[in-house]
């Protein structure tokens, strides 16, 4: 029962849904054309402004990328932990996310508002499948919260809470500044999540505590690169 924790980013749904790869990702209504910015490129910068946002006066749109915006995240500590994300807004107030991780391709939907993000829903999905119409989208039973304001610590949402405020984040794409922590503890795992304005989501970490004073286990997966349309 441990495991499955420490792998509850990662591997959710890895063994089901054949058929997904590690190739690209690529969705007939997700658009991936556009601009690479790579890290290792001349456009890799370091967020390095000294004014801190207020991020509780941002819409929670901006913690998602653009319309047709592609990210991938390079994983360590498992297979299964480098990520192909793509990004659509098909709807106003809804944003689709396509996550590839190797193992499986998930949708997740999301709904915005004032002031939190409701999960709409989670499931494997074909590479070619279409969207869900609105209508359709509004139908369902809503999973659970994904990020509510304000974002200050000792926030609480379903089993998430906000840990730390104003953290500085190094990924191979670039480091950030200002970013937030939200953490979900059990007795022997710690999944955090860390959030960035203009970005959403730059790093997730899985921490398995383990017996007989060996060392945590430990599985990342950080923001390496971002593809926006032109």
């Amino acid at each position: 029962m441990r495991v499955k924790f420490i792998f509850v980013h990662v591997l959710l749904f890895a063994l089901i849904a054949s058929g997904c790869t590690n190739n690209t990702t690529s969705l007939n209504n997700s658009g991936n054309s556009g601009e690479t910015t790579n890290p290792n490129g001349q456009q890799g910068k370091t967020d390095d402004s000294t004014e801190k946002p207020d991020q509780n006066d941002q819409s929670l749109l901006d913690y998602f990328l653009p319309d047709g915006s592609k990210a991938q995240f390079k994983g360590e500590g498992n297979e299964f932990a480098a990520l192909d994300i793509d990004f659509a807004h098909p709807y106003e107030n809804y944003v689709i996310v396509h996550e590839n991780n190797g193992g499986a391709l998930i949708r997740r939907i999301y709904k915005i508002d004032k002031d939190q993000i409701t999960k709409m829903e989670e499931i494997p999905v074909d590479l070619h499948e279409d969207f869900p119409s609105q209508q359709e989208i509004e139908a369902m039973e809503p999973l659970g919260v994904y990020l509510k304001k304000p974002f200050e610590i000792g926030t609480t949402f379903d089993s998430w809470e906000i840990v730390e405020t104003d953290v500085t984040v190094d990924t191979p794409y670039q480091k950030f500044e200002h970013a937030f922590v939200i953490e979900e503890k059990g007795d022997d795992f710690v999944n955090r999540k860390y959030f960035v304005e203009g970005f959403g989501e730059v790093k997730r970490e899985s921490i398995m505590k383990t017996v007989d004073d060996e060392e945590d286990y430990v599985v990342t997966s950080t923001l390496e690169s971002v593809t926006k349309p032109e």
